[in-house]
């Protein structure tokens, strides 16, 4: 279909007046119009007759765009986020916004989308800025339990120098207590310089034999101390490998102390499942359990109901977690008490991750 000379340019001038990118498309993505801003954006002198599925990546081509026509021709609106690339340049983050007008033969559809890259950068920022605040609310905290070692460890040292002949004594209560300042500051390295994730494509047996690898004395004996899946659903799913093997170690290390410390004989229990959308990964274990008061805390660093210990964990896991994009709560309190850590297959919209129902098939 074709428009009157003096509409076209008409339109084209309100096209232009507009600061979003806005491009008029046929139902199968060729394009009709584009304003001064779609063609700024995607690097283009004129787009006229190209289709914009040119300017999504290769398997948005294959996934994303197909399923954005779907629902076009279902429910006539579209509106999420994507990847596009210019040609000869960087892709960007891309709010897109479809709307298809029912006119008869003719059902044009109106595609606007901004760059947020920007917006995503400042995002990034600001979860930056919630760490260092976390950071400061810390200090308080990081200073006491600093501080009380190194008291000791001075009186220590000044009764040693009085009192050489105890000398053995006091030596072994220095090296434990220097010891103890040693793993707070492991723990907190661990929590506070936490790598940037690396996501990728992981198989779920591969996480069970990162954990496997560190409790092999646990899991073996007559009376092994942690019982793992039998059986490992067969799934792949993004995320750091790494990274999740450690916090799946703290929540496994925090069950089994919770055992010892009642002298539970029975095993910590560790399983996974997944549906559609996540896998799940469970420890259960049967110790005394958890205090309703202490629950909003639990969490939190340098929170801890076990002498000895300085509370940074599950602080860890919890840390590590939010990195991932999951969530990790207590499903249970006690007998058994149950940690949940969940795990999107994919971060992204499942519109770009896989073909939606065929019912309703893309026009062309």
């Amino acid at each position: 279909m074709t428009f009157p000379h003096e509409f076209e340019v008409d339109f084209r001038s309100i096209l232009d007046l507009i600061k979003a990118a806005v491009i008029l498309l046929k139902p199968d993505g060729e394009i009709l119009y584009a304003n001064q801003r779609a063609l700024e954006l995607l690097a283009e002198e004129n787009l006229k007759g190209k289709n914009i599925a040119y300017f999504f990546d290769e398997k948005d081509r294959r996934i994303f765009w197909p399923n954005i026509q779907r629902i076009l021709a279902e429910k006539g609106v579209y509106e999420g986020e994507g990847f596009l690339v210019p040609r000869g340049k960087e892709g960007f983050v891309a709010h897109l916004h479809f709307v298809r007008y029912d006119m008869g033969e003719f059902s044009p559809v109106v595609f606007t989308f901004q760059n947020v890259s920007q917006v995503k950068a400042l995002e990034r920022s600001l979860r930056k800025t919630r760490h260092l605040a976390f950071l400061g609310r810390m200090l308080t905290d990081i200073s006491h339990h600093i501080r009380n070692p190194i008291l000791v460890i001075g009186g220590l040292a000044r009764r040693l120098k009085e009192n050489p002949q105890r000398a053995a004594t006091y030596a072994a209560a220095l090296v434990y207590q220097c010891e103890r300042l040693e793993n707070l500051l492991q723990a907190l390295s661990r929590l506070v310089l936490m790598p940037t994730p690396r996501f990728r494509l992981v198989e779920l047996k591969e996480i069970i034999e990162l954990v496997k690898e560190r409790f092999q004395l646990e899991i073996s004996g007559e009376e092994p101390e942690l019982s793992l899946p039998r059986e490992i659903p067969s799934l792949a799913f993004y995320t750091d490998p790494e990274l999740l093997a450690e916090a799946l170690v703290e929540l496994i290390q925090n069950a089994l102390e919770a055992h010892q410390a009642v002298g539970q004989k029975g095993p910590v229990l560790f399983r996974c499942t997944a549906d559609q959308e996540k896998v799940d990964f469970w420890v259960k274990d049967y110790g005394e359990g958890i205090k309703v008061e202490a629950l909003p805390f639990i969490f939190n660093p340098f929170f801890t109901t076990k002498p000895g210990h300085f509370g940074m964990g599950l602080a860890l896991v919890s840390r590590i977690t939010e990195e991932l994009a999951g969530e990790v709560k207590v499903e249970n309190t006690y007998q058994p008490t149950v940690f949940r850590l969940s795990l999107p297959f994919d971060r992204r919209r499942p519109e770009r991750r896989r073909p939606l129902s065929q019912e309703v098939k893309p026009e062309t």
